[in-house]
C-alpha cells in the first residue's frame, strides 16, 4: 500500500499527457492487485500450514491477590501439533495494572502435556506443565519451570489458560487467562 501511495505521488507530480496518465494508472492498479494477491496467497498458505494448530490473542482482566480485578493482559499464543502426543504451546503477553502502572511481560514456553486431552462438549482441555518467564518470587524475577497449566480450547473461538497460582505466588490471580482463537470474525458495527 505504501508503494502504491508513493507511486501515486510520482504519477501526480509529473506533467502528464492523457496517454501517460492511463499507463501510470494501469501500472499502479497492477501493483496493488499483485500486492493484494500476495497477501491472499500468504494467508492461504498459513491457513493450510496450521492444520492441527491454533493461534490467537490474549485479552484478559486478572484479579490481584485480594481477588479483585487488578491487571490487564494482552498478547498472543500459539498451540501447534495439538493432535499429537506432544503439542507445543507458547504465549507471550504484556501485563499492566488497571491504573497503567507496573507494565511488564511474560512468556509461557516448554509445554509438556500430561495424559491425553479431555473433551467436554465443545471444549477440549490439555493439562501439563510449562515454563513461566519471568515470575516475581520473593522480590526477584525468576524463571519457574514445571508449572502446572491447563489450556482449554472452547469451541472454535475462545480459549483459556490456567496457571497454577501456588507456583507463581498468585501473580496471575485466581482466574484463568482468557483469549480468542484467530479466525474469529470481528464485529464491524454495533446495532
Amino acid at each position: 500500500m505504501v508503494l502504491f501511495i508513493n507511486y501515486c505521488t510520482l504519477v501526480f507530480d509529473d506533467t502528464l499527457t492523457a496517454k501517460s496518465l492511463y499507463v501510470k494508472i494501469a501500472v499502479a492498479v497492477a501493483i496493488v492487485t499483485m500486492a493484494s494477491a500476495s497477501v491472499a496467497l500468504i494467508a492461504s498458505a498459513q491457513q493450510s500450514n496450521t492444520s492441527g494448530s491454533k493461534f490467537g490473542s490474549i485479552a484478559s482482566i486478572q484479579n490481584g491477590k485480594d481477588g479483585k480485578p487488578e491487571w490487564i493482559l494482552s498478547g498472543g499464543w500459539a498451540f501447534k501439533n495439538i493432535n499429537s502426543s506432544s503439542p507445543a504451546f507458547n504465549a507471550a503477553f504484556n501485563m499492566v495494572m488497571l491504573n497503567g502502572s507496573a507494565p511488564h511481560k511474560h512468556n509461557i514456553t516448554d509445554f509438556k502435556m500430561t495424559g491425553s486431552p479431555t473433551k467436554n462438549g465443545i471444549a477440549t482441555t490439555y493439562n501439563g506443565t510449562a515454563t513461566v518467564i519471568p515470575v516475581p518470587i520473593n522480590g526477584k524475577l525468576v524463571t519457574v519451570s514445571d508449572v502446572p497449566v491447563s489450556i482449554k480450547l472452547m469451541g472454535p473461538r475462545a480459549m483459556s489458560l490456567w496457571i497454577d497460582p501456588t507456583k507463581t505466588q498468585d501473580h496471575f490471580g485466581n482466574t484463568p487467562i482468557y483469549g480468542i482463537q484467530r479466525g474469529m470474525p470481528m464485529m464491524m458495527s454495533m446495532k
